[in-house]
């Protein structure tokens, strides 16, 4: 079946939704590029698979749409194969159609557990395609694919692309683009993390995508991502921003439960001193996202190239009652961190009932992905 993704967007769109139950696709609350191609490939595909289906799996985008001029680099990607915003659904679509008491049934991609925002809008998990520590929920879910590798549109694509080829099946070349952008984002060009489902899309896309410059377009979508023109404290915060629900039985401990959302950034804390008025302004500015998103600690995590070498930072700003707490945490992963304060500006105020802990993560492996788990255990062995 010939039809490019714009084209099954804009028959999603020209559909009124009107049954009691609405399928969707669901990438992760980071909605970054992964999470983003791999969602709407899923459901594009699905429907390539199955044309007569009365009932079409919806491409879901798991931030506010307002949220998505935040991500130049998916905005990027879309514009290239002629997909604007107006084509896009986003959370905000479940939130109406649970309104309107609709059950909603969900494919996971990009993630294995529904959280937050989500988790009040779906009714049941259907599926699961991702690439994340497996939490060992829905198995009764088909499909449930749940394989390291570096991309989930990896997974994705080979899932269907593999049964549709031996059905003589030609992909169309905006899908392949779509799914190769992310492939090409989160493994830099197939030569970081790469695992053996990343090998087996390269090899498609380098037969589906031959007009592509993988290394040239590994850069266009890096510089695009990291184009932080003209944000400010709060848009760079929710630009990359996960959140978690750590976990204690002891009840004597913040109740047994901690809430802290982790910010992805690619500058330095330096570089964000200085961009948004010093050390203070910017604490200030952290205080008032952690507040408004009603959490107990908020986490930095900066990534960035100096000197030609590069470089991670993580910053905490924890509540005033649960400093404490973020001090212990902090020591039970600073051995796998490997965390050094010697060379950084700690922001400790004294006197101030609000804290950061600032360090240098000389364990530059270890990104968001790695470090959460780490977080959630060091909370449960307090």
């Amino acid at each position: 079946m010939s039809l490019t993704v714009r084209s099954f967007l804009n028959l999603l769109k020209a559909t009124p939704v009107t049954s009691t139950t609405v399928r969707v696709v669901c990438g992760n609350e980071s909605a970054d590029l992964d999470s983003v191609a791999s969602a709407i490939s899923y459901a594009y595909f699905k429907f390539i698979e199955n044309s007569k289906d009365p009932q079409p799996f919806i491409p879901i985008i798991n931030i506010p749409r307002e949220d998505l001029k935040l991500r130049r680099d998916i905005v990027h990607v879309l514009k290239d194969i002629d997909i604007n915003e107006d084509l896009l659904f986003f959370i905000d679509d479940m939130k109406k159609w649970k309104q309107e008491n609709r059950n909603i049934e969900a494919v996971l991609v990009d993630h294995n557990e529904v959280v937050n925002e989500a988790k009040k809008y779906v009714t049941k998990v259907i599926g699961v395609i991702d690439h994340h520590k497996d939490m060992g929920l829905y198995k009764d879910a088909s499909p449930r694919i749940i394989e390291v590798c570096g991309s989930c549109t990896s997974l994705v694509y080979s899932y269907f692309i593999n049964d549709f080829l031996s059905q003589g099946y030609t992909p169309m070349h905006d899908a392949t683009r779509l799914c190769l952008s992310a492939g090409l984002s989160d493994t830099t060009n197939f030569s970081h993390r790469v695992e053996s489902p990343d090998l087996v899309c390269k090899e498609l896309y380098a037969k589906f995508a031959r007009d592509i410059d993988m290394e040239n377009y590994t850069k266009v979508i890096k510089n695009a991502k990291n184009d932080i023109t003209g944000f400010t404290a709060r848009d760079l915060l929710r630009k990359d921003y996960k959140q978690f629900v750590f976990t204690n039985n002891n009840k004597s401990i913040n109740n047994g439960q901690l809430i802290m959302g982790i910010s992805s950034i690619v500058k330095s804390m330096d570089w964000l001193y200085e961009e948004f008025g010093g050390p203070g302004a910017l604490k200030a500015d952290c205080v008032k996202y952690r507040t408004e998103k009603n959490i107990d600690i908020l986490t930095i995590m900066t990534s960035f190239v100096e000197k030609g070498k590069f470089q991670r930072q993580i910053t905490m700003i924890p509540s005033d009652e649960t400093k404490h707490i973020a001090e212990k945490m902090i020591a039970k992963v600073s051995d796998y961190l490997k965390l050094d304060d010697s060379n950084v500006n700690i922001l400790n105020n004294k006197g101030d009932s609000e804290k950061l802990q600032q360090f240098q993560q000389q364990n530059i492996d270890a990104s968001r992905k790695q470090v959460a788990p780490y977080l959630a255990n060091a909370f449960e062995e307090l």
